[in-house]
């Protein structure tokens, strides 16, 4: 790990533990001590991508060890039933304690293979890569349908409150978002007849593992806000393959043969995406999740004030790329 790398690692895990109010350097070594006596003779090592809510270890090849503050624990019922879902493409996870003089609690899970997708993209895989990486996220949403409950379910933070938020965004959006944001809320009947799956709650590049060598998808990390949502609300993370943030904007590279491979792929797994009017559902559902995912900021673990042009420059430019608001709905629902 190159000094960059390690002042930046250094600086997460301080932010951390400033965030979760625990200024006592014991507290920080009570997290070490904890997993040096429940893994004797393992390797241990601070996880080079530390999340905004925890603190990640790995321990030898297999195990992560993570740190929550209470605010942030996991929900252990929807951990395993994505495990359950979807296999070895998430991982099992299991409560081990609560560490008394700093209230964290201390989950293990299983290690998924390989290295995130943000790691691979410097290297700049090839087309075929990423082509491929494409087919496998389609298959892997596809078993969110395939194995869909039709039976209510109990619905999460953000399942509870689409419409409101829908209504914040038409109201607080740069003007250019809201017709969008007004379509989406007039069709949310045929959103929400779409099957309500397990969903992931935060499909970044940071979360996707792939195969270094192959580019594969492994499974994804950080189902801690994972909940039920209507199939396709996830899609804006398929954004983060075919392109990338830089300093002028989100710029995609081979977008429309990596986005046809994706369809192709879905469409392929799920037949019932053959008929138009469900696809067209889906299509909503995936603008919609960009409207939750990038037009409303996280602050500090808050998620409810709608973003703003010049203050969260990074979500504007997504929303700008993702939806394509220069394009006519017509157009858009051909391309994607």
């Amino acid at each position: 790990m190159v000094a960059d790398e390690h002042d930046l690692l250094a600086a997460q895990v301080d932010d951390f533990f400033l965030r979760s109010r625990l200024s006592n350097p014991q507290h920080r070594e009570d997290c070490f001590d904890f997993v040096r006596k429940s893994f004797p003779g393992k390797s241990i090592a601070l996880a080079a991508c530390q999340g905004y809510c925890s603190l990640t270890l790995f321990v030898g090849d297999a195990t992560v060890v993570q740190f929550r503050p209470w605010s942030y624990r996991l929900d252990l019922t929807i951990a395993n039933l994505a495990h359950d879902l979807y296999g070895s493409f998430a991982p099992e996870t299991k409560y081990l304690a609560t560490l008394s003089a700093s209230g964290l609690l201390v989950y293990s899970m299983d290690r998924i293979d390989g290295i995130s997708y943000q790691t691979l993209r410097v290297s700049k895989p090839s087309v075929e890569q990423r082509q491929m990486l494409c087919k496998d996220l389609a298959f892997f949403l596809s078993q969110s349908w395939n194995q869909s409950k039709q039976e209510h379910v109990e619905l999460g933070n953000i399942g509870l409150s689409i419409v409101p938020r829908l209504k914040s965004l038409i109201m607080d959006l740069p003007t250019r978002f809201q017709a969008k944001a007004k379509a989406i809320l007039r069709d949310m009947h045929r959103i929400e007849a779409l099957p309500w799956v397990l969903t992931h709650g935060d499909v970044v590049a940071s979360n996707i593992m792939v195969n270094a060598a192959s580019g594969r998808l492994t499974g994804l990390v950080d189902w801690a806000e994972a909940e039920y949502l209507p199939f396709g609300v996830c899609m804006y993370g398929l954004e983060e393959v075919l392109g990338q943030m830089t300093t002028s904007g989100f710029e995609y590279r081979d977008e429309e043969v990596l986005r046809a491979a994706f369809w192709t792929e879905l469409e392929a797994q799920i037949p019932a995406l053959r008929e138009r009017s469900t696809l067209e559902a889906v299509k909503l559902s995936r603008d919609l999740g960009i409207l939750l995912w990038h037009g409303i900021a996280f602050d500090d673990g808050q998620i409810d004030r709608v973003v703003q042009e010049g203050r969260d420059i990074d979500e504007i430019h997504r929303l700008d790329a993702f939806l394509d608001i220069g394009q006519n709905l017509g157009e858009k629902s051909s391309k994607i």
